[in-house]
């Protein structure tokens, strides 16, 4: 029984000398590892949206990994965030030089658009759907720029073609509602505005739209209800305060018209158009000062604004100031308003 018992204790101690011991493991990154941990770090940052601080880690991989094409992409896409459009444009070659991608020429598009570089963004944002028929921001884009060369059909195209790819792409059935009512087609331009508030409730702008396209054909009521929606959404939305005026005055709606311009004018105090309507309305009920009183202060902010000169003519020839009515419709009809050679023609000549 004693030898027993001294082997055990013997056995014991040699237990806790091994659970002393310490075993040596490698901690060292591989370039590969650093760099992607660097990578890992910078999305984390861009969740975040500190950009600079994405740049820099993302910078740190490819310094690492020179090879490493997303974060090229990823860098370009910081900077882009970052108001960094000629960096951005540079990143996205470097990318584009190790893998081409879709990704990249619509980042290549973006940058060069903020640019104001249209043409550089069209044919990038070719590029871009020639990899990738199903980018629906690529069309979308590709439409506006369109769009703002008043290239309606093309446009209408192009967010067909989005549209197609996204289904529920709000933007682009609220931007094909515009490109149509610009081609003429009013019928369509509800329908697509009606389609944007569908997919997306609370894009407000689309609201506006609709509410300017049931005017348009006469449908004040349906107007202010639209209009009503967009306010509700963004009661600071002095445009559709104005057209919500407008669509009261259509309905003879005077005191609720002028409650709507005032409160446009009191978000924006130099909106030459509210002022206009303002005087529009002035007119309706008869106040022919007030009336000429807006349209001057309007005139003060934007001598050019074609449509005043209209309302002011109007306002002085009922003031009995046939010479300063006779002026101001000359003055329209020079600045491009046939109303204006109208107003004119007979009274002044």
């Amino acid at each position: 029984m004693k030898k027993i018992a001294i082997t055990l204790i013997a056995f014991v101690f040699c237990f806790k000398l091994q659970a002393q011991d310490t075993v040596k493991i490698k901690t060292a990154l591989t370039p590969e590892q650093e760099a992607e941990t660097a990578y890992n770090l910078a999305l984390e940052m861009m969740g975040k949206k500190d950009y600079t601080a994405a740049i820099d880690h993302f910078t740190k991989a490819v310094t690492i990994n020179p090879s490493f094409e997303k974060a090229f992409l990823n860098r370009g896409f910081a900077k882009y965030e970052n108001k960094n459009n000629a960096g951005a444009i540079e990143d996205f070659n470097l990318a584009n030089a190790l893998k081409s991608s879709a990704d990249a020429y619509f980042g290549k598009a973006e940058s060069f658009y903020n640019l104001g570089k249209k043409d550089s963004s069209s044919q990038n944002l070719d590029k871009t759907v020639a990899l990738d028929n199903k980018f629906a921001k690529a069309f979308y884009l590709r439409g506006q720029i369109k769009f703002e060369a008043k290239e309606y059909k093309e446009a209408v195209e192009d967010y067909n073609k989005a549209i197609t790819a996204k289904s529920d792409y709000a933007y682009a059935y609220n931007d094909r509602g515009s490109a149509k009512k610009q081609l003429g087609d009013e019928a369509g331009a509800v329908a697509d505005y009606e389609k944007a508030v569908a997919n997306d409730s609370k894009l407000y702008l689309a609201y506006n739209n609709l509410g300017s396209a049931k005017r348009n054909k006469g449908d004040n009521a349906g107007a202010i209800d639209a209009y009503n929606k967009a306010i509700a959404l963004k009661a600071d939305y002095y445009m559709a305060l104005n057209n919500r005026g407008a669509a009261k005055l259509n309905t003879g709606d005077i005191p609720g018209a002028i409650g709507d311009f005032n409160a446009a004018l009191k978000i924006k105090a130099d909106y030459v158009l509210a002022m206009n309507n303002m005087a529009s309305a002035y007119i309706k009920k008869q106040d022919f000062k007030s009336a000429e009183d807006w349209c001057t202060k309007a005139l003060f902010i934007d001598e050019n604004a074609a449509a005043v000169y209209i309302n002011r003519g109007i306002a002085r020839q009922m003031l009995k100031n046939e010479a300063g009515a006779c002026a101001d419709w000359k003055e329209a009809a020079k600045l491009g308003m046939a109303v204006g050679k109208n107003y004119s023609s007979g009274l002044c000549d």
